[in-house]
């Protein structure tokens, strides 16, 4: 990537996904150990509220041969990454404008979907229409990945972090913290695989999707 490229997605990151940041900060690729999480091999790949696509280098490494789908229903961001990507790699990736809890994708139609530090910008409603999309889209035995912050751990850390979500992040954040995430997960109808509490600032959760196992819809969770 040469100087002009870095300098503009260095600033497109600062202003708009700040976890990419922090992430940095920690000093630890948590974004390759997320895509390493993944297994098998997928021919379809979905990266799901895509942000600034930082998921997409590595999944492309991880497995060269997928078809990527990066999705988002911000418009200007998904511009933006497009430009970036075009001019800097990975190739052969594919972008769609469209609302993650709505898909317009064909039901078992993707062998691995991929949710990066976005579940928390939802409120629970649209959280589980998002996880219930996903299942639906994903073939029988396909595999979900959702990483998301996690509340932090020590005095310290905890009261930082709290600031931090207090005044930068949505009220409900909270929800998906002490196996708030890992719940919903289960509750749209995954079988969970892994969860892992111990990366910086994130927990990761590695979910299956169960043979014909209903995927959850958020509008008849309410109503009932």
């Amino acid at each position: 990537m040469d100087l002009r490229a870095r300098v503009d997605m260095f600033s497109y990151m600062l202003s708009n996904d700040i976890v990419e940041l922090l992430l940095r900060l920690a000093g630890r690729d948590v974004r390759s150990e997320i895509a390493g999480s993944a297994s098998g091999s997928p021919a379809v790949i979905i990266d799901e509220l895509t942000g600034i696509g930082a998921m997409l280098p590595r999944y492309a490494k991880r497995f060269p041969e997928a078809r990527i789908i990066a999705i988002d229903l911000d418009a200007g961001m998904l511009e933006c990454l497009q430009k970036h990507t075009e001019r800097a790699g990975p190739e052969g990736v594919e972008f769609l404008l469209a609302d993650a809890r709505e898909l317009p994708l064909a039901a078992g139609s993707a062998d691995l979907v991929n949710i990066s530090y976005g579940l928390h910008e939802l409120n629970w409603l649209d959280r589980e229409l998002v996880l219930g999309e996903a299942c639906r889209i994903l073939k029988p035995g396909g595999e979900l990945v959702v990483a998301d912050y996690r509340a932090g751990r020590g005095l310290v850390r905890r009261s930082l972090t709290s600031i931090y979500f207090r005044l930068a992040e949505p009220r409900w954040i909270r929800e998906i913290f002490d196996g708030g995430l890992q719940r919903q997960v289960e509750d749209a109808g995954f079988e969970i695989r892994r969860v892992t509490a111990d990366l910086p600032v994130t927990q990761l959760v590695v979910a299956r999707k169960a043979g014909n196992a209903p995927c959850a819809r958020g509008h008849m969770r309410l109503v009932t």
